[in-house]
């Protein structure tokens, strides 16, 4: 289930356009100035031949910089290697700027390629800013090292949604091996969401601070053992073990995907390889779904080999994590500066945010399993005003938890807004409810809703390259606006569907359309957070936005569950079609919110 760079000053741009011809005056009498580009291959760069002076040096002839370019790393001066890996910052107040850095650096390097013409820059680029910036990191040896390290590090994305698919599609199983209640169903979403929202939030930092890969080995491992567990616990009078357990898997999930964000976002340079790599990274959750989903509707039948296999999966991920992710250090943001360490963690900060999203989520959650009792109303309040606190807090400390350059960076508040709303749309009030419309109300066995789904790995996949093409070319606002449009598609297909209507006419094309959505949204988001901050924070920056990512997801699936209840609850306490209706419209108004705030700021900030 989706971002930016800075505009990196290019002194060659504007002496390659500027200085072909240029008149100087001494006393009254003007000096003609001519420039001869010199063929001598072994000069690193032209001169200006002056009429009454010796050479001066000029920036190297283009077609030579280019040549230069195709060479070795090795070939490369010490300048050239810092210039391509300079830290970027945003220089443009909006969100549609934020989000179109990366595509303006790309132009401005292939401008100054192209001796400051830009119609030759279009046409090149593409592939002169490729060949200049975008080479495989240093500290993967290979490309096979480098295609298992993006592999794990995506696998954070695709192990979130995996454990949602198989649950989802097994919801009426569920409900009877462990003696639910129907109101009851949102705690099988809650209790790993809930963890995992908590989980981002403390070991973004952590991650930061000590090596990253034994942060990501220990997750797997955690997984493994928590899945062999899960194996015992679908009896009725073991149900409090199997929501612990759920919590347990959210926990480690979380310090997956974070993890996996810092580690990318340092391994990786701003530019199109970064871009790629987190394009693939979202493609992982929605085909992470639908490998869940099949996995769950293959063997409904048999609930505890779904925890015995996610066993076996992660053991593999383990090791591969073992063996391809480097022995990266805490980040240091410049020359000279000590390393961050685990006594700079911000605990105060960490207690606080923990509290307030336990209280804030269990108060949600539970608020309709119990008809709205007056102890919930106290948590949702007590989690909010504990979040207040929070961020009260964090103003005053060393190292927040949340990097407090994010706040000032133009457009982050409404980015981060539009993202809640559209993913919590598409995750807790469009799939979560679509997924009972196939099941209660149309009568399709787990297998059928499962394939039901497969336009969300296909489409998933389409979205990723679609994404990693049109960030350099698109300016990011409307890339981000069209993402909450595509949030907005599934639902309202959806809310053409009757009992009897086929899955052809309406369901696939709206899960088809809608898949676009998270794909676009945290491309664009990921990559615009981790390129805004310093490079000891991009592990916290991440886990930001998967918090939100997950806490909206919470919030939302039990926002829509009480008004689907409230619209019609049948007699066997499921909910009924004009509930489900009502829930998609409460999805629908939530992602066209998102959208209309994206576009309310970018003309505002013009």
């Amino acid at each position: 289930m989706t971002s930016p760079h800075s505009n990196a000053s290019l002194d060659s741009a504007s002496s390659a356009s500027k200085n072909h011809q240029a008149f100087t005056a001494d006393a009254g009498d003007s000096k003609h100035i001519t420039e001869e580009w010199t063929s001598n291959p072994h000069s690193s760069g032209a001169t200006i031949r002056k009429d009454d002076s010796s050479d001066t040096k000029l920036p190297p002839r283009p077609s030579e910089a280019r040549t230069r370019q195709t060479n070795s790393a090795a070939a490369y001066s010490a300048q050239d290697a810092a210039s391509n890996f300079e830290p970027l910052a945003p220089t443009r107040s909006h969100l549609g700027d934020a989000l179109e850095n990366l595509y303006q650096t790309q132009t401005d390097r292939a401008i100054a390629e192209g001796g400051g013409d830009p119609d030759r820059a279009e046409r090149g680029a593409s592939k002169t800013s490729h060949r200049t910036t975008q080479g495989r990191p240093q500290e993967l040896r290979n490309l096979t090292t480098e295609v298992l390290f993006v592999l794990i590090c995506s696998s954070g994305q695709l192990l979130f949604s995996f454990f949602q698919g198989h649950i989802n599609v097994n919801q009426r199983e569920f409900r009877v091996a462990l003696g639910m209640d129907h109101a009851e169903l949102p705690w099988l979403v809650g209790s790993y969401l809930v963890a995992v929202g908590l989980s981002v939030i403390l070991s973004g930092s952590i991650a930061d601070l000590v090596p990253p890969r034994f942060v990501m080995v220990t997750a797997f491992g955690w997984l493994t053992a928590w899945n062999i567990i899960g194996v015992f616990t679908l009896e009725p009078s073991r149900s409090p073990l199997f929501f612990f357990t759920r919590s347990m898997q959210g926990l480690a999930v979380g310090v997956v995907v974070s993890g996996s964000m810092s580690i990318l976002g340092r391994v990786y340079s701003p530019g199109r390889r970064k871009t790629q790599v987190f394009s693939a990274m979202a493609a992982m959750a929605p085909f992470g779904y639908w490998i869940g989903a099949m996995q769950g509707g293959a063997l409904n039948s048999h609930l505890e080999w779904i925890f015995g296999s996610n066993a076996i999966i992660c053991g593999f991920a383990m090791v591969i994590a073992y063996l391809s992710i480097p022995p990266l250090g805490p980040a240091v943001d410049s020359a000279g500066v000590e390393a961050p360490s685990i006594r700079d963690f911000d605990w105060k900060g960490a207690i606080l945010a923990s509290a307030g999203c336990i209280c804030l989520l269990f108060g949600l959650t539970q608020g309709n399993v119990v008809k709205w009792s007056p102890y919930t109303y106290a948590l949702v309040i007590a989690g909010g005003l504990l979040l207040g606190v929070f961020f009260f807090v964090e103003k005053a400390v060393r190292r927040p938890l949340i990097p407090s350059s994010l706040w000032k960076t133009p457009g982050f508040a409404p980015l981060m807004a539009a993202y809640f709303l559209g993913f919590g749309s598409f995750l807790g009030a469009w799939q979560f409810y679509g997924i009972q419309f196939f099941l209660n109300i149309q009568g399709e066995s787990a297998l059928t809703v499962a394939l039901y789904f497969l336009p969300n790995a296909l489409v998933g996949v389409l979205a990723a390259y679609v994404v990693s093409r049109l960030l350099h070319r698109v300016p990011g606002h409307y890339i981000y606006i069209s993402s909450m449009v595509a949030f907005a598609l599934g639902p309202a297909f959806f809310l053409g569907n009757r009992p009897s209507t086929t899955y052809w006419a309406l369901s696939m094309p709206g899960i088809a359309l809608a898949t676009f959505g998270p794909d676009m949204s945290f491309a664009a988001a990921s990559i615009f957070i981790t390129s805004n901050v310093p490079r000891s924070y991009q592990d916290s920056a991440g886990s930001l936005l998967v918090t939100i990512q997950n806490l909206s997801s919470a919030i939302v699936t039990s926002i829509g569950d009480s008004i689907a209840a409230e619209v019609e609850t049948l007699e066997d306490g499921t909910i009924g079609f004009d509930g489900l209706r009502a829930a998609w419209w409460f999805a629908l108004a939530a992602a066209l919110a998102g959208a209309l705030i994206t576009a309310i700021f970018r003309c505002y900030w013009d």
